[in-house]
């Protein structure tokens, strides 16, 4: 037997190409053989003698210690994690630290602070609250506490919206952060360029109900409720009459506007309503598949679509698809970081994932919680037995983290290898570095450490929680809030001694037992934003 791809000899047995990785039990673009069960993973065992680190290691560092020392592991992990980024595949899913953060303040107005690499760029004073960030992580709309959209917020500060006067009735943005669409009361449809721009008039005479933008926002597609009919909306371009049936509902579509993904189907209020899925590929429509699905999920160019249900799971590519059995999720979405990015959620529930392509990859279903890796739309099992709420990703969903048979195990590169083999009561994941090589997390005796091919550490027998972060993790031990580099000595923040609450978003909140508010941006000094 030949490895169709590279011509590289393999056994009857094997399941991927031990030269390229290609899957072997494939015929026609499909598995030859329903697989019940997956073949036994390659597994290796670290080295016999495995013992905890003794408590006690914690120190105290003064301000400027501790600075300094957060200063030297930040600059080797970010190395570090610069380099396993220029050696990862360019169409896999892209995960980045974002630039700008936002904490909310509190107080009467309720507004934010946006940081941009840790430097406060809008204060509480612009009375803004932040939306999504864009899928770049550099910029992000904002409204004010009235409600109203308002401003962009760049990484250089804020800029204010030139926007048509009038009533809106929908709009949407593209996820890159380059353009804004507004349907307003008076019948007409506008193309706003951002961050900055004259707005341009798309449509007038109509009344959009549903509004639809792809990824770039090269191109749109509105519903006009007047003439009852679909739109396509190109960029320098009249609109288009989308030839689509009564009831259909846009999904999203591509950027180049050659896929205009939509479900036709019942909407009941007890039961879920089951879609059928169509592709319009510019000359006919092709059904590609039906879900229940709630949230589809595209990749940044907008020419496939994942929905992901709760029976089946269906992948499209144009008039291409694939359908399978229980709910397959892609391991990046299982990513530990505190700040995850890669993901852009439109305001109609369509979610764009930073991947150039979803038929690639490690998936996760659930029901017989296994591991599978996808290969142009081919589903092969690699492990099986896992539990979903005990396994967690590094950034891009390649490297896997997982509770076995009492022993906690690391998939990477194909390979499940186990690194603890007795690994306590209660064992569980809390977090993962960037690049998969170190996970945080807790058992029955305390919260712990562990380098892939190194021996657990102890880290706390008291802690009750940890937020894992780009650069390090936090976690709380009694009343004291500690800071870990990933491969850095645990250091306290005495700033935050008796803290009352934490908040975990892009940048941590945590609230005194006196009233005051401080930010925590991970890796420098506590910014105390408001006073008791």
């Amino acid at each position: 037997m030949f490895c169709a791809r590279c011509g590289t000899p393999c056994r009857e047995d094997e399941v991927f190409c031990a030269h390229c990785g290609a899957a072997l039990l494939v015929e026609g673009g499909r598995v030859a053989e329903p697989v019940t069960a997956p073949p036994a993973p390659a597994v290796a065992s670290q080295a016999e003698g495995t013992s905890a680190v003794p408590a006690g290691r914690h120190r105290r560092l003064s301000r400027r210690g501790r600075f300094l020392l957060g200063g030297v592991c930040g600059a080797l992990v970010v190395a570090l994690a610069a380099f396993a980024w220029l050696n990862r595949p360019t169409d896999g899913f892209r995960a980045r630290p974002p630039a700008l953060l936002s904490a909310w303040v509190g107080g009467e107005q309720g507004s934010e602070c946006f940081y941009y690499d840790g430097e406060l760029v809008v204060g509480a004073e612009a009375g803004l609250i932040g939306l999504s960030t864009f899928l770049d992580g550099r910029s992000c709309l904002a409204m004010d506490t009235d409600g109203a959209l308002a401003a962009v917020v760049t990484t250089e500060g804020v800029v204010e919206l030139d926007l048509p006067e009038g009533t809106l009735t929908t709009g949407d943005a593209a996820a890159d952060g380059s353009v804004l669409y507004r349907a307003l009361g008076d019948g007409t449809l506008w193309r706003c360029p951002l961050p900055s721009g004259v707005p341009e008039l798309v449509a007038e005479g109509c009344s959009v109900e549903q509004l639809r933008v792809s990824p770039s926002g090269d191109t749109a597609a509105y519903y006009d409720g007047n003439a009852r009919l679909w739109y396509l909306a190109r960029a320098n371009g009249a609109p288009e009459t989308l030839p689509l049936p009564d009831g259909a509902v846009i999904y999203t579509l591509s950027d180049d506007g050659r896929y205009v993904y939509y479900g036709v189907g019942a909407v009941d209020d007890t039961t879920p309503s089951t879609s059928s899925i169509y592709c319009w590929d510019g000359a006919a429509s092709h059904l590609v598949g039906y879900t229940d699905a709630i949230g589809p999920l595209t990749n940044r160019t907008g020419d496939q679509l994942l929905m992901v249900g709760d029976s089946t799971t269906c992948l499209v590519e144009g008039s291409k698809s694939w359908t399978y059995p229980n709910v397959l999720y892609p391991t990046f979405l299982l990513q530990g970081q505190g700040n995850q990015s890669g993901f852009y959620r439109y305001w109609t529930g369509v979610t764009v994932l930073d991947c150039a392509d979803l038929t690639e990859g490690y998936f996760v279903a659930s029901g017989g919680e296994a591991l599978y890796r996808l290969e142009k739309g081919v589903l092969t099992p690699v492990q099986e037995d896992l539990l979903l709420g005990n396994m967690l990703t590094d950034a891009t969903g390649q490297v896997l983290w997982y509770v076995q048979e009492g022993g906690l195990w690391q998939f990477r590169k194909g390979r499940s290898t186990l690194r603890w083999d007795d690994a306590g009561e209660m064992i569980s994941p809390l977090g993962v570095s960037p690049d998969g090589d170190i996970v945080v997390c807790e058992n029955d005796a305390g919260l712990w450490r562990l380098r892939a091919g190194g021996e657990p550490e102890l880290l706390s027998e008291h802690a009750s929680s940890a937020y894992p972060y780009w650069k390090g993790f936090y976690y709380r031990e009694d009343t004291a809030l500690w800071y870990a580099p990933w491969n850095g000595e645990p250091e306290e923040l005495e700033e935050l001694e008796g803290a009352r609450s934490i908040g975990m978003s892009s940048a941590m909140q945590v609230e005194m037992e006196n009233g005051s508010i401080w930010h925590v941006i991970e890796g420098m000094e506590p910014i105390q934003v408001t006073n008791p």
